[in-house]
């Protein structure tokens, strides 16, 4: 069935943009990048005061970056970037999960509508 091909080209094609996780925790003002008129993502650049993780989803190396206010002033902060980082991973696992399941329900559907063709 086309749908499945479709789908399954869109995602390979799309999969080279799935390949970072990023955490930030950023204090004090900050700004967004937008769209359209929609906000989207925060400026990294827009705070001095941050801590960034970048997790490469293909070989698994994490790069943590922080200022030195979360070295020396922001334990808890720190913890709850760890926290966040922890969710993100749980993050993708699901999604990985809900996308098997996408894959297995459009390969039901397709042999369902060749059977429902074949007399």
């Amino acid at each position: 069935m086309s749908d499945k091909n479709s789908f399954i080209e869109a995602a390979l094609a799309n999969l080279s943009n799935l390949t970072r996780l990023e955490t930030n925790t950023l204090v004090g003002k900050y700004s967004f990048n937008e769209e359209g008129g929609v906000k989207t993502t925060i400026v990294n650049e827009s705070t001095e005061d941050r801590m960034c993780s970048q997790i490469n989803l293909v070989t698994g190396d994490i790069t943590t970056a922080m200022t030195e206010k979360f070295v020396t002033d922001y334990k808890e902060l720190r913890e709850f970037h760890l926290t966040r980082e922890n969710q993100g991973h749980e993050i993708v696992r699901r999604n990985i999960e809900t996308l098997k399941e996408i894959l297995g329900a459009l390969d039901f559907f397709e042999k369902e509508s060749v059977k429902a063709v074949k007399p």
